[in-house]
């Protein structure tokens, strides 16, 4: 008899499962990160150099000015360069605008506060700046110690109203003292400054400084009160500097200096300038 066939174990098939075909690496995705990460490094590098080429500049500026107006090493100067890129600028080949306030600048007997403006100026010293300005305020109290420089005698007091600086004083005349005042208007000349008399005032009369210096009378009484008076200021000033324009702007005396054209290595802004022989 046979034996018994035994019977036959099926074994499952092995299921072989392939792999996911594998996905190109995305480099590209890793250089535009490192070029932005690139580009941030430079624009923070770029304003970090920006400030302080900012600051140099103004260190510089205000060593200049302290140089040029003969100001004391520790006076307030404060510069604004504006709140365009100094660099930028400065590849152009020049500042677009300097503005600078200095608290208190005197020349001689006259003492106010000083706002200079510069535009397009040259990184060449030897070039030109553009425009070159600056405005000197002078309040009525500081234009009071000019008294020697506003008349020839003794005043009793000085006020600045209406455009012009009105001076008083009194005379004696047999047993009586008339009080008189005189409107002086200020104006510019080479040297400095100009104190023309306009008007004169006895009591609520007005009359005019033509008038009165035709009286013989009056013109030997009155003397120097009507006669122009002169500040000069150009030996406390750099010879490249001029003023141009002096108003009085409500209760102060604003003086208006020009230098325009002028380069900033030229002598003329190292050398100071000579009042004429008086």
């Amino acid at each position: 008899m046979a034996e018994p066939i035994a019977p036959t174990e099926v074994i499952d098939p092995v299921v072989v499962v392939q792999p996911a075909p594998l996905k190109k690496k995305r480099r590209w995705l890793g250089w535009v990160i490192a070029l932005v990460v690139l580009l941030v490094l430079l624009i923070v590098g770029f304003f970090v150099a920006d400030a302080f080429a900012k600051q140099y500049a103004n260190d510089y500026v205000r060593e200049r000015i302290i140089e040029v107006l003969k100001l004391e090493p520790d006076a307030k100067v404060d510069v604004d360069l504006g709140s365009g890129s100094v660099i930028l600028q400065a590849i152009r080949g020049s500042i677009d605008e300097v503005s600078v306030h200095v608290d208190e600048i005197t020349f001689g007997e006259l003492t106010g506060s000083a706002d200079l403006t510069a535009a397009s100026v040259p990184l060449d010293s030897s070039q030109p700046v553009e425009k070159l300005g600056i405005v000197v305020t002078v309040t009525e109290e500081n234009v009071r110690k000019l008294a020697g420089f506003l008349s020839g005698i003794d005043l009793t007091s000085i006020e600045l109203q209406d455009g012009v600086i009105r001076i008083a004083s009194e005379f004696d005349v047999f047993f009586f003292t008339v009080p008189v005042a005189v409107d002086l208007l200020p104006t510019a000349n080479e040297g400095g400054i100009n104190f023309d008399p306009q008007t004169v005032l006895l009591g609520d009369d007005e009359i005019s400084v033509a008038d009165l210096r035709a009286s013989a009378e009056f013109r030997a009484l009155a003397g120097d009160l009507l006669s122009s008076q002169q500040f000069c200021v150009a030996n406390y000033l750099p010879k490249a500097l001029v003023i141009d324009d002096v108003d009085v702007v409500g209760s102060d005396l604003v003086v208006s200096i020009n230098g325009d054209g002028t380069a900033l290595s030229d002598p003329a802004l190292s050398q100071l300038g000579v009042c004429p022989a008086g």
